[in-house]
């Protein structure tokens, strides 16, 4: 599972962002001080480090520039109250990936945090995927539910294909749209509801496994209880 470290010294304001992460099925750990941050990182490194700038003692470019050091592989997304372009520049500049502004809406945050993932860590291409009875070939698009075979246009596929690599994570409807765009998509003016209502449908399982989140698009969870 993704790991993610808050470091941000306001507690309610990292509870907040970290709730919303768990219910996008991320792994999240708090720390109110850059100090502490720092140590926990050298040992145990995230996949992603959420980075407030205005931290008490050590600062959070401090923070940044260390975590560049030691594990530069580390994605990190500043949360910062300074909003002007200087300060912007200066926490681009000194390795964030992505600079966020206060104050922010937590689900814009997960939707940055996916952004910044997808970029940072591509997963690399499996050519066979099988979720519970679902068993898609990625070369040939084949699918097959529970044994039947389920006949999908080439956005369907995308739609399909991009939720169940990433279980647990939520893509927007803009994001599902940008992946539909591509090469191999037919989007044109056609609603990404459209085609996740088709993709459900020719699935055919109940309760069916594309979840939708409501204000930010939709999940893969596959409930085989």
């Amino acid at each position: 599972m993704v790991s993610i470290v808050i470091v941000e010294d306001e507690p309610a304001l990292g509870a907040l962002v970290a709730a919303y992460l768990n219910r996008a099925g991320y792994t999240v750990t708090i720390y109110g001080d850059g100090h502490s941050a720092l140590q926990a990182i050298a040992m145990d490194p995230p996949d992603l480090v959420l980075l407030d700038i205005l931290l008490p003692e050590l600062d959070g470019l401090s923070v940044l520039r260390e975590v560049r050091r030691i594990h530069p592989e580390v994605a990190i997304i500043v949360l910062s109250a300074l909003s002007q372009e200087p300060s912007r520049i200066q926490g681009l500049s000194a390795g964030a990936d992505d600079y966020i502004t206060k104050p922010f809406s937590p689900a814009e945050v997960v939707l940055r945090v996916q952004a910044v993932l997808r970029r940072t860590k591509p997963e690399p291409p499996e050519r066979l995927l099988e979720v519970g009875p679902i068993h898609l070939d990625t070369q040939t698009r084949m699918v097959r539910v529970n044994g039947r075979s389920a006949v999908l246009t080439p956005s369907e596929y995308l739609v399909l294909v991009t939720l169940i690599r990433h279980p647990g994570q939520t893509f927007s409807r803009d994001q599902l749209l940008d992946v539909l765009r591509g090469p191999d998509g037919d989007a044109v003016d056609r609603t990404v509801d459209v085609f996740v209502a088709k993709v459900r449908k020719k699935l055919g399982l109940w309760p069916s496994p594309i979840h939708t989140v409501y204000g930010l698009g939709y999940q893969w969870g596959l409930d085989l209880s």
